[in-house]
This record gives C-alpha cells, structure tokens and sequence, in this order.
C-alpha cells in the first residue's frame, strides 16, 4: 500500500513539474477538487469543535421549557430579557436557557410519542432543566412518572409550604415511593406568563425537575412570574 502511495505521488510530481503555474492551477482543481474540499471541511469542523469545547458556555444559571405555546418564549424574547434583567445573571459566566420549542401533552393517549418528549426526558435526566410549563392535566401526568420534584421533599426546600394554596398533586407510578398523592406542581395561572407574555391563555402549571441543580435560580422565576417581592 505504502508503495503504491509512493509511485502515485512521484507520478503526479511528475506530471506538476512540466506545467506551467495556470495548468498545475487547473489540473489541481479538476482533479483534487473533492480533496481539497474534504480537507477543508475537516478543519472547519475540527475548529468548531475546539471552539465550541473551550469558548462556548456549557453550565446554565436556569433552563426553562415553555411547552406548547406558539408566542416566542426564547433566547432574546421580552420574557427572557426581563428575567435576565431581575435575576441579574452574569451571562459572560453562565446561560439563561428557555425553550418555547416545545410540543407534546402527557395527558392524552400517544401525546408522548415523540421528539419533543424524548427531548424533554433526556433534558430532565441529564440535569439540564429547571422546570418545564405546560397545562395542569399536563404538568399532573407528568408528575406520575417521578420526573418533577416532590414540592415538599427536602430538595424542594420551602416551596411546598409557600406556594400550599396552589399545589397540584399527582400519585406516582412507583408505590414504593408513595401511595398518596404527591405535590409535583405549582398553579401559575395568575402569572406573568399569561397576562403579560401571553405563552398561555387561561389555565398554567409549572413543574420543577426531580434534578434541578439550580433552586435558587428557580426561587427568583417563580418571584418574577408572580410578581412577588424579592
């Protein structure tokens, strides 16, 4: 193999060596195109990796998922801009991530059986996300399968008892857990996200992830949306 690699290369020199600058210009071009374009486009996406690997934002101050809503909800919205603006976070450190993108209702038979859902498990899993809005029947079947947080669990610090008046509860899959209902929401249909941004018309819930790393982030957004003192 390496021989024949050799004998190649010596013939092409050959050949490169009785042209002129325009034909070696040419016949490099008619021939090498799909090379030189491999190559290129190697090191195009070899620079993005290390850009992305070393200069991007990886970690998040919040991650919010805004399901089912067709009015923008996203990265540079009013809604993000104001959040931004009372939490303060300094975006030169870490994200503030919100999706409007998303579309699926646990609710109904099949309402799983798709992208968005698997999507949205793979975010939870990972630790990735915050909280996640939707309908309460949505934010209530969702709460089944263990993925929102237990609202008066230890992780969940005080928020059972402030928001008591506004819970929605649901009862687990798993009975090892328990055999009563858990409050794994939070009504939210008196919010900013429905009187203001408009995300929602009429009823809204909010649900926190069983792993959301960042409580005192989730603390301000529920502030911010209700309006509450800071």
């Amino acid at each position: 193999m390496k021989k024949k690699i050799m004998e190649w290369y010596r013939t092409e020199q050959e050949k490169l060596a009785s042209m002129s600058v325009k034909e070696k210009t040419a016949y490099i071009a008619e021939y090498y195109w799909l090379w030189i374009l491999g190559i290129v486009g190697g090191a195009v996406l070899l620079g993005y990796m290390v850009y992305r690997a070393n200069f991007t934002l990886k970690e998040s101050w919040f991650y919010a998922v805004y399901a089912n809503t067709t009015e923008d909800g996203g990265e540079g919205s009013q809604l993000w801009k104001d959040f931004e603006a009372y939490a303060g976070f300094d975006l030169t450190k870490k994200k503030l991530v919100m999706n409007a993108e998303s579309y699926f209702d646990p609710s109904i038979t099949g309402g799983t059986n798709n992208s968005y859902f698997q999507a949205f498990v793979a975010l939870v899993e990972s630790g990735d996300l915050d909280v996640i809005t939707m309908r309460p029947e949505g934010i209530e079947a969702l709460g089944v399968s263990g993925r929102l947080m237990d609202l008066t669990g230890a992780d969940a610090g005080e928020l059972g008892a402030q928001y008591t008046d506004r819970l929605i509860y649901a009862l687990p899959y798993d009975t090892d857990y328990s055999t009563e209902p858990v409050p794994i929401g939070i009504d939210i249909s008196d919010s900013l996200l429905v009187t203001r941004y408009h995300l929602y018309e009429g009823e809204c819930a909010i649900g926190i992830s069983a792993y959301s790393g960042h409580p005192e982030s989730v603390r301000q957004f529920l502030k911010f949306i209700l309006e509450e003192e800071a």
